[in-house]
């Protein structure tokens, strides 16, 4: 007993002796750009002793004071690093990266499991957060424009709230829903990227290729976006905050006529007819002279003061502002991350801006060593106020309304005046402070998920989604001028306020259940199988109603708070309301098997089946096989003997695929549905005795089934120099068949049209993505990164076999301005070839009166009278000869395809700087070949119907036909001399028709955005004890786009709710220049 005291006496004096000699190691583990790699692994060499780098990177370890020492640092990615400690006790490591296991590394979202991308086999798109942290945008689809290949991001125009339209590789479908699925952390989330903020975003990954998104069936011919939110880390809680503010401003307005100009032209209009004689009309020319004054009173208006409306409208510094908290933090059971998102933006325009708070919680936890459960909860709250202009008349009085405030006023109406009598413009701040809308939508997003895994190779995973979306808008609409109220000047109570009322409310359920086994057979051979069901549920409802008839003086707030005031005059009625259920359903099940040979051979096959509601029983099942093959040829030996050290890895990819499109308008299209209005189907709510009745608007087709898209990818990665250039190359070939048209079918059957599958379409491109390093030293950092696109889009067949047919954008021209043609791009514009002008040459003098205004051609000279609605004379518009006919006249057969919306190429280039605490980040897109329909050239070019409009100022060198006195030229050689130096003709007095000179180069190099930053030392933040990183970063988005388009914006594109007509800039929102300043701050 007493041998054992002892012994353990012994044993316990050595062990303090042994204590005693230990000496503690701290330190930092960063990256070559000074970042902190937390979890850093931290070895004694030749123990089992360690620790691990906390989420600053720091670390602390006790070490034997006598031997040689040396420490292991590991982290995945990372080349390891053994450092001798000798007499040190501080160390700071700096890992590099290690390009040799990265390819490996890097983990690709696919759709219900990820895969490394040294295995992936089909076309998917990338970005992570590192990608958009330097640009401070209130939406995650603001900062992805041009950054993904084959992805094309459009800000269609520039309100606050505006469709953003995301199309990956075309589009598949002629009149349905061509945007892609979103699925957010395994939950569909529709309208996704306008919902998230961008501080959520881990990764982004887009799938591309119909093989990679027919995992997703039914849903994916448009390609998928899967976004993987950002989920806690293990260690202390790190609070994050990231606050930006800044002003908006317009960057271009569109050029009008000046005061003098403006009425010097209203002279003309005022004196000349539209059939080109004088006007002797006392009461007309009287008005003019009791609004402007005498031809020699005009003088005086190139001393007017001039008024910008569209800087009254648009010019203010809207600010805005943006705050985001967020929390993170775990240990080894559980982890979490909350985060919150404060938007407060004004818009550039008068009465408009956005308010929007987002906040998300996710959660996640490991019950014992085989159960883990996941929830996530996310709220949207979005108010958006504003009426815009694209559907309204305020970009109309912005550029019409005369250029300076006199003492008489426009709104001085005159009911005996014809002059005064057909102005029908409102005073464009009248306009735009009496107009009041505001839209809102309340979105609460959650989704619950457990994984079990019984065993080490097989997981077990159910998710579970539950959204809910509330939506309501209300409008209110004023009376800005005496004769007209400016959301309707043609109705019958255009001169009464009314209100618009609308609220809807859609609910979607999604359960994916999912067993997933993945095992390794011998050292070769790896195999995952993965097999799944799902269930989609969507229930949704609408309410409108329009109250029409308040008193002419009532407010917004007074017609919102008493819609009793609304009284119909005698002989009217109130619309009555309407209201509407939807719903649809969708039942599926999937399998995907990736086969792996050494890493160098990697097949995946999979199928999904899917059974969707919207079509009838014996089409509502489809079935969606896809194959990938990717083959890295540089695991060959016959490779590896070129010795091409430079040379990473290349690999071949190729993949054959189906996916379909039940993203169709309605639930139950195959069925006869049966609404009610006032107005249509011959019901009429002006008789004050005709109630609401049911009609049917389609044709039943118990045939129809989805859009099937069938895709063909070849692709090649590179990867070279260390991982420092890496590139990838795809080729496709898209064809969709079975697309949803209206097609005619006998009058007998009651209907005029019907939807059936007969139409197809292709798509075919090519995509390049590069990312470089450029430099990558201790101080210094360059990385760099350039995509390009091209898709060239073909309609392959039509309805009931016809070759084309026409289609009119609505937006008040006269006839159908775009073609549907095959063997064609969508997207066509159709219209009248110009030809410059009629000039004193092209009429007969002997047969014309040029003093009472009468005209006649000399034969063979085209004739345009019947198209424009005016009389030919000198300066009238001239249109080309595009058909062979008998005689010269223009008809509506010479109209002809002149150019299309489709891009040649796009794609974007950015490059991030980084010298020791700076940064600076430049990112630019582009698109070239591309054609925008600048309808407000049309628009703004015209007088049709309406005296006292200006006009934009290229009509200042139009062709005239008075003197500098005011007088009516009656001299052909004096008015052929008068006009020598013309570029333009005179204004159109006729309905606006599309022309050649419309249809412009859109192409564009935009300057998307710049960042300058400062990041404080990591050693003087040390001394706060609390603060981690601190940055200080200003930035300017949209900085300048270089194009030859004269319009605001050569994106944009306001007649997008039919997928027939893109394009059309007509009254769209301007866009604005962003300048910005903020904050990062992590305790």
């Amino acid at each position: 007993m007493k041998r054992f005291l002892l012994l353990n006496s012994l044993l316990l004096f050595f062990c303090i002796a042994a204590w005693a000699q230990t000496k503690t190691i701290t330190g930092t583990v960063t990256d070559n750009k000074a970042n902190p790699i937390p979890g850093t692994s931290v070895l004694i060499k030749g123990s089992t002793r360690g620790t691990s780098a906390d989420v600053d990177g720091k670390f602390k370890i006790a070490v034997p004071t006598t031997g040689d020492v040396v420490l292991v640092f590991k982290f995945l990615g990372y080349k390891p690093q053994e450092i001798t400690v000798g007499a040190q006790t501080q160390l700071n490591v700096k890992l590099l990266e290690d390009a040799a296991t990265q390819l490996n590394e890097v983990v690709v979202n696919i759709g219900y499991t990820s895969v490394a991308r040294e295995k992936l086999a089909g076309a998917v798109s990338s970005i992570t957060q590192k990608d958009l942290k330097d640009y401070p945008v209130s939406t995650v689809a603001e900062a992805l424009a041009g950054k993904l290949a084959g992805v094309s991001v459009k800000t269609t125009e520039g309100a606050p709230g505006a469709d953003i339209q995301v199309v990956v590789r075309g589009g598949t479908s002629l009149t349905q829903d061509n945007s892609p699925l979103y699925i957010v952390d395994g939950v569909p989330l529709d309208n996704a990227l306008s919902i998230l903020s961008p501080n959520e975003i881990q990764t982004i990954d887009v799938l591309k290729d119909l093989a990679s998104t027919a995992i997703y069936g039914a849903r994916g011919a448009n390609g998928v976006v899967l976004i993987t939110t950002k989920s806690g880390k293990k260690g202390r809680t790190v609070v994050a905050v990231d606050a930006f503010a800044g002003d908006r401003q317009i960057s271009t307005e569109l050029k009008v006529m000046k005061p003098y100009d403006f009425v010097n032209y209203q002279y003309e209009l005022s004196h000349l007819h539209f059939n080109g004689g004088p006007i002797t009309d006392t009461v007309a020319l009287n008005g003019f002279t009791r609004t402007y004054g005498t031809y020699q009173d005009l003088e005086i208006y190139k001393s007017f003061p001039g008024v910008d409306w569209q800087d009254k409208i648009f010019g203010r510094n809207a600010k805005s502002s943006n705050q985001n908290i967020s929390i993170n933090g775990g240990s080894d059971v559980a982890t979490y991350n909350f985060s919150m998102n404060n938007t407060n933006e004004n818009g550039i325009m008068l009465n408009s801006g956005l308010k929007r708070t987002l906040a998300s919680l996710r959660f996640d936890t490991r019950i014992g060593t085989k159960l883990r459960f996941g929830a996530n909860v996310r709220y949207s709250r979005q108010i958006v106020d504003g009426v815009g202009t694209s559907s309204t008349g305020n970009l109309k009085y912005v550029i019409r309304y005369q250029p300076y405030q006199g003492v008489v006023s426009f709104e001085e109406y005159d009911p005996n005046a014809i002059f005064d009598n057909t102005i029908n413009l409102s005073n464009p701040l009248t306009a735009a402070l009496s107009d009041v809308k505001k839209a809102y939508s309340n979105n609460l997003i959650t989704s619950g998920q457990v994984t079990f895994n019984p065993i080490p190779k097989l997981t077990i995973r159910s998710i579970v989604g539950y959204n809910v979306a509330d939506n309501k808008s209300n409008q209110f609409s004023g009376v800005s001028n005496v004769s007209v109220s400016s959301a309707n000047s043609s109705s019958q109570y255009a001169s009464q306020p009314f209100i618009s009322l609308s609220t809807g409310n859609n609910v979607a359920i999604n359960n994916s259940n999912t067993i997933d086994y993945n095992t390794s057979i011998g050292k070769n051979h790896t195999l995952d199988v993965i097999l799944g069901q799902e269930i989609n549920q969507n229930n949704g409802n609408t309410y409108n109603q329009s109250i029409k008839y308040f008193p002419a003086a009532v407010t917004a707030e007074q017609a919102f708070a008493n819609v009793q005031q609304a009284n119909p005059p005698s002989g009217a009625i109130q619309p009555t309301p309407t209201t509407d259920v939807s719903g649809d359903r969708l039942f599926s099940f999937f399998g995907r098997m990736m086969y792996s040979y050494k890493s160098k051979y990697n097949l995946n096959l999979l199928a999904r089946r899917d059974g969707s509601s919207k079509f009838a029983d014996a089409h509502k099942w489809g079935t969606f096989p896809s194959a990938q093959f990717a083959w890295r040829m540089t695991e060959e030996s016959f490779m590896k003997a070129f010795k091409h050290d430079w040379l990473n890895n290349l690999k071949l990819r190729a993949s054959y695929g189906t996916a379909g499109n039940n993203r169709v308008s309605g639930d139950r299209i195959y069925q006869t549905i049966f609404t009610t209005s006032a107005t249509a189907a011959g019901y009429a709510a002006t008789d004050a005795s005709q109630t609401s009745g049911l009609y049917s608007a389609n044709l039943a087709n118990p045939n129809l089934k989805w859009e099937t898209t069938i895709s063909k990818d070849l692709g090649l990665d590179f990867d070279m120099l260390g991982s420092r250039l890496t590139l990838s190359l795809d080729a496709y070939i898209n064809r969709t068949n079975d697309l949803l048209l209206q097609t005619n079918v006998p009058q007998e059957t009651g209907y005029l049209t019907q939807y059936q599958n007969i139409g197809a379409t292709q798509n075919k491109g090519l995509e390049l993505q590069l990312n470089a390093a450029i430099i990558s030293s201790k101080n210094f950092q360059w990385n760099a990164s350039f995509n390009i696109s091209t898709n060239k889009n073909t309609i392959l067949a039509l309805q009931g076999g016809v070759d084309g047919y026409l289609v009119s954008s609505g937006w008040g021209q006269n006839g159908e301005d775009f073609k549907v043609q095959v063997g064609q791009p969508v997207g066509q514009y159709y219209g009248y070839v110009a030809d410059g002008f009629y000039t004193v040459d092209d009429f007969d003098r002997t047969k014309s009166d040029i003093v009472k205004g009468s005209f006649v051609l000399k034969p063979g000279r085209t004739n345009s009278s019947v198209i424009l609605n005016q009389a030919v004379a000198p300066g009238v518009l001239k249109l080309k000869k595009t058909t062979a006919t008998a005689d010269s006249v223009i008809r509506t057969s010479d109209r002809t395809v002149l150019g299309n919306v489709q891009a040649k190429f796009y794609g974007g280039f950015g490059n991030q700087f980084a010298y020791k605490g700076f940064d600076m980040s430049v990112f630019v897109n582009f698109s070239y070949g591309n054609k925008t329909y600048n309808a407000n050239s049309v628009a703004y070019g015209g007088v049709y119907q309406a005296n006292g409009n200006n006009l934009l100022d290229k009509y200042v060198n139009r062709f005239r036909r008075f003197d500098n006195a005011g007088n009516l030229i009656t001299d052909w050689d004096q008015l052929a001399a008068q006009n020598t130096n013309a570029t333009i003709n005179a204004p159109n007095r006729g309905q606006p028709i599309l022309t050649s000179d419309a249809i412009e180069d859109a192409s564009f190099l935009r300057i998307t955005n710049v960042s300058f930053g400062y990041s404080l030392p990591a050693k003087l933040l040390q001394r706060t004890n609390f603060i981690t990183r601190l940055r200080v970063y200003a930035t300017v988005n949209n900085l300048y786009t270089f194009t030859k388009y004269t319009g605001y914006d050569p994106e944009a594109s306001t007649r997008r709710s039919n997928p027939l007509t893109p394009g059309v800039d007509y009254n769209a929102y301007p866009r604005n220049r962003y300048f910005v300043a903020g904050i990062n701050l992590t305790f």
